[in-house]
């Protein structure tokens, strides 16, 4: 088959745009934040990424807790991942755009290739964001060109971050291109280190002296939960791997705009949970606030904007991954 793309489909009254070819069907919830809702790999029919089995998707409300809206899926977070104060203005959680509907139009529309553009501006800070989207037939990469706009007359500091919320099992395999990681936050009872504490990836040494290897997914019943911090690497990409089906999803993205990989992990150790987010973000911590305070954030200058291009890979015939080039080759 050809391409397709088709927005006359709804999820729970949330409108949606489809795009697909014979390798891959992807859907966003526009008026969800633009929020990618699944990716499916059709052979095999896998879908990559996780979905909330306690949460339904509803229509948003702006400035609440994500946690509990979480459905699941990815997002784009601007300009703070965690809720905090900047300038007397209160920052919401996962910041402003993944409740907000936004504008969408159809651009290409073709057998050999589909695009879709979407936009929208956020509310407490000035920036307008656009992103175009495409896929084109037999390819097993979704293009993604992002434009980031400082509509205002001032410097303005920002954490962007992809926020994706991968389908795991105990034959998962996570790979980054990390050097040294920083622990923020380990549960329970700082069993890898305490926040603060570094190790090298991917070995780290828990708290009875134990090397564990972080690439390997641990089974739910663990109940453990980590977030942390690869805050230096070699390249810009990622990757979660189900080594015993040999299929997996990649991201691809520019080291020198997106220069550092969170990873937060729930094992059974949040809610239950079990799912990994392995996501590209621009700084940390995850509060813009306290990025600010290291130096550890972007800004803008009055009227600028900042443009980029990234990619979501699928792959198959594969149980780990030692690099994704730019133009999505999986190696």
């Amino acid at each position: 088959m050809g391409c397709s793309i088709t927005d006359k489909w709804e999820i729970n009254r949330i409108k949606t745009v489809i795009l697909e070819n014979r390798f891959i069907r992807v859907t966003f919830l526009v008026d969800f934040g633009c929020r990618i809702y699944e990716i499916i790999f059709k052979p095999g029919d896998k879908d990559f990424l996780w979905h909330n089995p306690r949460v339904e998707i509803r229509p948003p409300v702006y400035g609440a807790n994500v946690d509990n809206w979480l459905t699941g899926g990815m997002d784009e977070a601007i300009p703070t991942g965690h809720p905090c104060n900047v300038d007397e203005e209160n920052l919401p959680y996962l910041g402003e755009l993944w409740s907000l509907p936004w504008e969408y139009s159809i651009i290409k529309n073709k057998i050999n290739e589909v695009e879709v553009y979407f936009s929208r501006k956020t509310i407490i800070y000035p920036f307008k964001v656009e992103k175009w989207v495409s896929l084109k037939k037999d390819d097993k990469v979704i293009h993604f060109k992002h434009r980031l706009t400082n509509l205002s007359n001032k410097n303005m500091p920002f954490l962007w971050g992809i926020h994706p919320c991968f389908s795991v099992n105990e034959d998962t395999r996570i790979d980054i291109p990390a050097k040294e990681v920083l622990i923020e936050e380990s549960i329970p009872n700082d069993w890898l280190g305490k926040r603060g504490d570094k190790y090298i990836w991917p070995y780290v040494i828990d708290k009875d002296r134990n090397k564990i290897d972080m690439r390997k997914v641990k089974p739910s019943s663990s109940n453990t939960c980590e977030f942390q911090f690869a805050t230096e690497l070699k390249g810009g990409w990622l990757a979660v791997t189900d080594k015993k089906a040999k299929q997996g999803i990649g991201l691809v993205f520019p080291k020198d705009i997106f220069s550092v990989i969170w990873l937060w992990v729930s094992y059974g150790g949040w809610r239950s949970y079990y799912l990994a987010a392995v996501e590209a973000w621009t700084g940390y911590p995850a509060k813009l606030s306290e990025a600010i305070e290291r130096g550890r954030f972007m800004s803008m200058k009055a009227n600028e904007e900042i443009n980029c291009a990234t990619k979501i890979v699928v792959f198959e015939k594969k149980s780990e991954v030692n690099e994704i080039k730019k133009d999505g080759t999986v190696l």
